[in-house]
């Protein structure tokens, strides 16, 4: 199979392919006499796992080390189930963050629909955002 016979197998871009092809998850051969890569229908199942892998939000390197339990022959299951719970973790940890800055926002919105709009001038161009507690500033960041 070419790249892009086994993108349309897999029902993903070729980029994806050739992105997992250049990362070595899915190595391929070269045909001689054009020097594509070749795939053949083991390929098609180890692309079907890493995009299944990567759909749950598993790391690149964590697909490697579970391609290179299966390619020993070891079973990758029992560490697919340790990354998942540690994925649901993260989401949790993730949701507990997403519901504090949603608290945050909610009390500010709260406060600013009854504060005065301000017109800017050489001191300030909003005073909605001048008063935003120093706590909010700091927790930010700017990315």
């Amino acid at each position: 199979m070419t790249v892009n016979e086994l993108a349309r197998a897999a029902g993903v871009p070729t980029g994806r392919v050739r992105y997992y092809a250049r990362s070595g998850l899915l190595p391929a051969a070269r045909d001689p006499d054009n020097d594509y890569r070749c795939f053949g229908p083991q390929d098609l199942a180890r692309l079907r796992f890493i995009v299944a892998a990567r759909a749950l939000g598993f790391a690149l390197r964590d697909v490697g080390r579970l391609l290179d339990a299966a390619d020993t022959g070891q079973s990758p299951c029992p560490s697919v189930r340790r990354l998942l719970e540690r994925r649901l973790a993260a989401v949790a940890a993730q949701r507990r963050a997403l519901a504090r800055e949603h608290a945050r926002l909610m009390a500010l919105r709260a406060r600013w629909q009854v504060e005065p709009d301000g017109h800017p001038d050489s001191r300030r161009l909003c005073p909605l955002l001048d008063r935003v507690p120093a706590e909010l500033l700091h927790a930010a960041g700017d990315g």
